[in-house]
């Protein structure tokens, strides 16, 4: 198993958390979905990034039986849908991810999107975590603003923040609050579905380091402390995500991407639901 996919974050409440993991967005075919999770956890994965709105937590579970990786050597992440975040609607949704996912917890929990119920949804999590039912809970695509109305509204701090985040859209002021904050990010969308090949700068540095375009962008944000979950059905490309240890991006280079903002946002466009 390579060192990065053995390395963790510790977040905010001591659960010790896989700085790379797999995303399944579009996961949807089963057998592709079994196949590559099962190819993940073979080279040494041990996170994966689902949703209830992906509709793949069957598959996520087929795979795991198939697996000769035992559950709890797993961190599984989920997500509340937005139609559902009344608070009976939480936990009885949350429920059914259990059911679907064969578990009896969730390693962490995620308010999918800041709905004008979101905080409903969140106070449901709270009365989940102190169950046991999740050992993590937070909240997903959040801005600063949505970060400050919601905050001081909770008993039990979010333990994360999962954003898209790409060289197009670095998001600067979420990770630096996070961290003021002690929240840990998770980037969604960092390879921006391929289209990060299509910047000089990139494009440079993957010359320079010998390495792909995808690569430069993972890892630049892990650099910057970000965990990643670049989501593929392709197993050569299952394994290039994670196969970062053998270059390192100056200080210099960092900055650099981190001021190739052009906002080419893929799937969200940050509103406030919280601000009256």
């Amino acid at each position: 198993m390579k060192k990065l996919l053995k390395s963790t974050r510790v977040l905010n409440n001591g659960i010790a958390m896989p700085i790379i993991g797999l995303g399944t967005y579009r996961m949807e075919n089963e057998q592709q979905a079994v196949d590559s999770i099962k190819y993940a956890l073979e080279i040494g994965y041990r996170h994966i990034d689902t949703a209830e709105y992906y509709q793949n937590h069957k598959h996520i579970a087929k795979a795991i039986k198939e697996s000769a990786v035992p559950r709890n050597e797993i961190f599984i992440t989920s997500k509340i849908w937005n139609d559902y975040h009344d608070y009976d609607q939480t936990l009885e949704h949350f429920n059914q991810i259990l059911e679907e996912l064969e578990t009896d917890y969730l390693d962490l929990c995620l308010v999918h999107w800041p709905t004008p119920k979101a905080l409903s949804c969140y106070k449901a999590l709270e009365y989940l975590y102190k169950e046991g039912k999740v050992r993590a809970i937070g909240v997903s695509n959040f801005t600063v603003e949505d970060l400050k109305d919601f905050l001081p509204k909770v008993n039990i701090k979010p333990t994360m923040n999962q954003v898209e985040l790409n060289p197009s859209v670095p998001r600067l002021d979420v990770v630096n609050f996070c961290n003021e904050s002690d929240i840990a990010v998770t980037s969604w969308q960092t390879i921006m579905k391929g289209q990060v090949a299509d910047f000089e700068l990139i494009q440079h540095l993957a010359k320079k380091y010998s390495i792909t375009p995808a690569q430069v962008s993972l890892k630049w944000a892990l650099q910057r402390g970000i965990i990643i979950i670049p989501k593929s059905v392709t197993p050569s490309r299952i394994y290039e995500n994670q196969d970062l240890e053998k270059f390192e991006l100056t200080d210099q280079e960092i900055s650099q991407i981190n001021l190739m903002t052009q906002d080419l946002n893929l799937n969200y466009q940050p509103v406030n639901p919280f601000k009256k």
